[in-house]
């Protein structure tokens, strides 16, 4: 389904209540794409782990942790291409 959605003077917007109720969450990732931007929840029982980026900052988010020990292995895999 399809919803308009208003932006206030804030820039925030207002997700359906049905959107929020069905994902019963509170974190969402936008994403930029070509055709406009890409929303989506996060939701507390997943292993879903998200870099993110601003004109501020950049990070890394995982509601659930991280293992270390995994995280540095997957760097090193991404260095030696």
């Amino acid at each position: 389904m399809i919803y308009t959605l208003k932006s206030f003077n804030t820039g925030q917007i207002t997700l359906p209540k049905k959107w929020r109720d069905k994902f019963k969450t509170s974190i969402f990732t936008a994403e930029e794409r070509n055709g406009g931007l890409f929303i989506k929840p996060i939701v507390e029982d997943s292993k879903q782990v998200v870099y993110y980026e601003n004109k501020e900052w950049f990070g890394i988010f995982s509601p659930d942790g991280l293992d270390p020990e995994q995280l540095i292995s997957q760097i090193k895999q991404i260095q030696n291409g």
